[in-house]
């Protein structure tokens, strides 16, 4: 029956009422506010609610990844096999890939678009490449955070196809 008092405005201010596993911390809370930190409460103001993560959806079977790869005078012909390994197996877990291409950087003169480093993977449908980019899109490879985005596919046919 107490739950029913949740929510309800004391001197202003909405107090929570909740079961002791649903409590934030051991504290209680009111106005959304911790016991304790109750002089940074905003009268009327209840508590955050967190709004839906986006899902993405890929517009082509075609992935770019940015700068997956850092390329200086130091890379070397087997970093460019490790990351096309990398993607190929840890992206394969969640859709077909049908090819992976990194871009070095005798692919990248003469075309102002390409920078070195980037990654390319080529799924076998638009829907392979929605899966791998809801699965592996929020992680981190290298210590860095990885930023998946559909590249249009008969762009990809005609300028990076080739190259691979």
């Amino acid at each position: 029956r107490a739950l029913q008092l949740d929510g309800i405005l004391v001197l202003g201010v909405p107090v929570s009422i909740k079961r002791p596993n649903d409590a934030v911390s051991p504290m209680g809370m009111i106005g959304g506010v911790a016991v304790g930190l109750q002089g940074m409460a905003m009268p009327g103001q209840g508590p955050m609610l967190a709004l839906p993560a986006v899902q993405v959806t890929a517009t082509s079977p075609v992935i770019c990844i940015n700068e997956v790869l850092k390329v200086d005078d130091k890379t070397t012909s087997d970093d460019y096999t490790d990351v096309s390994e990398d993607m190929r197996e840890g992206c394969g877990a969640h859709g077909k890939v049908l090819g992976v291409l990194i871009i070095r950087p005798e692919h990248a003169q003469g075309r102002p678009g390409l920078k070195p480093g980037d990654v390319y993977i080529w799924c076998a449908t638009t829907d392979d490449a929605t899966k791998i980019m809801r699965a592996m899109g929020h992680r981190k490879y290298d210590g860095r955070q990885i930023n998946m985005t559909s590249f249009e596919e008969s762009k990809f046919n005609t300028e990076l196809k080739p190259l691979m």
